[in-house]
């Protein structure tokens, strides 16, 4: 019987899959991308939860917002979304900034969109709005 405590035997198949998987997406990769497929696949996987997409939506017609502001708007916690804002700074789609001094709106901390973060709730919600016309159409 097999210690229950030793690592997993890897795959072997695995590294088949992962070639075939990387010759099916070469097309998308020719070098002149600033990531991988890994990379793309971990973004989307950071807007894809609900509460990391509303910020993001929300931050792109308010261009930048305290973390109290971004609750109040969405109905959380400040403390709540503290975790999902954090992801998205460590994503790159959301950027913390702070001063020394308030800005006109007595804001000492506040987040708002990378370039990277606004392509991609651009893109997100472009796709939406697409599904939403093409079932009009239909």
């Amino acid at each position: 019987m097999a210690n229950s405590s030793s690592p997993p035997r890897p795959d072997p198949n695995e590294e088949a899959r992962s070639d075939a998987i990387a010759a099916v997406t070469a097309g998308l990769f020719d070098g002149d991308n600033l990531l991988g497929l890994e990379e793309y696949l971990e973004l989307f996987e950071e807007i894809a939860e609900r509460n990391r997409f509303a910020v993001l939506y929300t931050l792109r017609d308010e261009e930048k917002m305290s973390a109290k502001e971004l609750g109040e708007a969405l109905g959380r916690s400040e403390n709540g979304l503290h975790y999902h804002l954090d992801r998205l700074v460590d994503a790159g789609l959301v950027e913390n900034r702070k001063q020394s001094r308030p800005d006109t709106k007595g804001l000492y901390s506040y987040y708002e969109l990378t370039g990277l973060g606004a392509d991609l709730i651009d893109a997100a919600t472009r796709f939406i709005q697409q599904e939403k016309h093409a079932l009009e159409d239909y």
